[in-house]
């Protein structure tokens, strides 16, 4: 027992030793390193882009309206035609054999109707004068100067001239009829002569032809040759969210609307020595919106929206996809900050605010709209206020970072575009510094009642 306590008695005198000094204590972190910027409000134009579908004002269907052998065709296909530009040809043979045929009916009826003339010529006369003999011999009866039986023939020979003359205006009457039969007769066989030509009704470009020289057509399923669409102008048709329709008629009415389409990811022309890529200048032109639907969509809670904008150069295509951006006005001091300065948290985006004590705080905002690089904001900043830009990797509410340098501010080119929304609920934090996930194009973000440019 006491040989337990000797050798316990040294340890027991070591731990009284220790517990009598101080802990040693680890150095303090060093300030995180970061980047700011001060906000200072500015003017921006504010502008929506939404996918477009390419669509032509007209679009023609070109016929064969008589059965026939297809002879020509006068204009190669992809070509652009006007008006009156014959496009095919028809065998007529048998169709000006038809137009003959009619032709003579009507030189028959017409001789018939001059025979008809004649005749009824005649019996006038003789209607004429069977009524003077009549006449002149009507007092002689009743004196005896002229028998019973003369009266009797004088009476039917009035009565038979009448019906002669009567005929005779029957004969006019389907003498006439049978002309206006005969040249409708040769009206319609000269229209199917026509038809077998067959012109361009519009100023267009000519599709690819669906029926070719030596094909019988005309019939049920050799009816249609080609299709005419009309290159310029063009529509762009698009379907924005409900929500912004005040915002467009709002810009309309004030005279501010523009609309501008282009096509994103054009190929360039190859040049020798030089391979194609996408160019930097998409081809774009300056439109008009012409078109409003006369109704929301029930299970889309969009409307169909048309630009007609114009294609002289023939960049773009019915049936392609473009990208048509709406002009709102401008947006007066508005609050800007840079997308790298924004994390998601949940349902929430949030910048990191820096104050006078070198601490940083983080900060909800709500987005109105995108601009180039940078975010347009609602609510949640103030102006004269510094965030942070750069180094937003380590901030921790509280911290105190070291500045490393502000950013110009002021400096922001871009068009205005729907503002990123923040995640939505249960959706993974981004990391802290990278950009906003970007919503659907056209897609404007919950939450403001009053849009840019209203």
């Amino acid at each position: 027992m006491n040989r337990l306590t000797m050798v316990a008695s040294p340890v027991m005198v070591l731990l009284g030793v220790v517990s009598c000094g101080e802990a040693p204590s680890s150095p303090a972190p060093p300030p995180i390193s970061v980047r700011t910027l001060v906000i200072v409000p500015q003017d921006v134009p504010v502008e929506v882009s939404f996918p477009a579908t390419i669509d032509s004002p007209r679009t023609v269907e070109v016929a064969a309206r008589v059965p026939g052998w297809l002879q020509t065709q006068a204009i190669a296909d992809g070509a652009l035609v006007k008006p009156g530009d014959l496009l095919y040809q028809v065998d007529p043979s048998q169709y000006r054999i038809q137009l003959d045929a009619a032709n003579a009916r009507v030189a028959q009826a017409d001789a018939q109707a001059e025979v008809a003339r004649a005749q009824a010529e005649v019996a006038a006369a003789a209607l004429l004068l069977s009524q003077t003999t009549f006449d002149r011999n009507k007092g002689l009866v009743d004196s005896g100067a002229i028998s019973k039986e003369r009266w009797d023939q004088l009476t039917a020979d009035l009565a038979k001239s009448k019906a002669t003359a009567d005929q005779a205006a029957a004969d006019i009457a389907l003498s006439k009829a049978n002309q206006a039969s005969a040249a409708a007769d040769a009206e319609n066989a000269r229209l199917q002569l026509s038809w077998c030509t067959i012109t361009s009704p519009l100023l267009g470009q000519l599709g690819a032809s669906k029926a070719f020289v030596g094909s019988l057509v005309g019939e049920a399923k050799t009816q249609v040759l080609n299709t005419i669409v009309q290159v310029d102008p063009l529509w762009a048709g698009f379907n924005p969210s409900a929500r912004m329709l005040p915002a467009i008629v709002g810009a309309r009415d004030q005279g501010t609307l523009t609309a501008r389409v282009e096509l994103p990811g054009a190929i360039t022309t190859a040049r020798p020595g030089v391979p194609i890529g996408v160019t930097d200048g998409a081809p774009k032109a300056e439109g008009k919106l012409v078109f409003f639907d006369n109704q929301v969509g029930q299970t889309t809670d969009t409307l169909l929206l048309r630009v007609e904008f114009p294609n002289g150069a023939g960049h773009f295509r019915p049936g392609g996809y473009a990208l048509v951006t709406l002009g709102l006005g401008m947006q007066k001091d508005a609050i800007l900050v840079p997308k790298s300065a924004t994390f998601a948290r949940q349902t929430e985006l949030l910048v990191w605010i820096l104050h006078e004590d070198g601490t940083v705080k983080s900060a909800v905002i709500e987005p109105l709209a995108a601009w180039g690089n940078d975010i347009i904001v609602q609510s949640g900043l103030k102006a004269g206020e510094r965030i942070v830009t750069d180094g937003l990797a380590k901030l921790r509410p509280g911290v105190k970072v070291v500045d490393l340098g502000a950013h110009a501010a002021g400096t922001h080119d871009g068009p205005v575009h729907d503002a990123p929304p923040a995640a939505p609920d249960g959706a993974p934090q981004s990391a802290p510094g990278s950009a906003p996930p970007s919503p659907a194009e056209g897609v404007p973000p919950a939450a403001p009642e009053s849009k840019p440019g209203t």
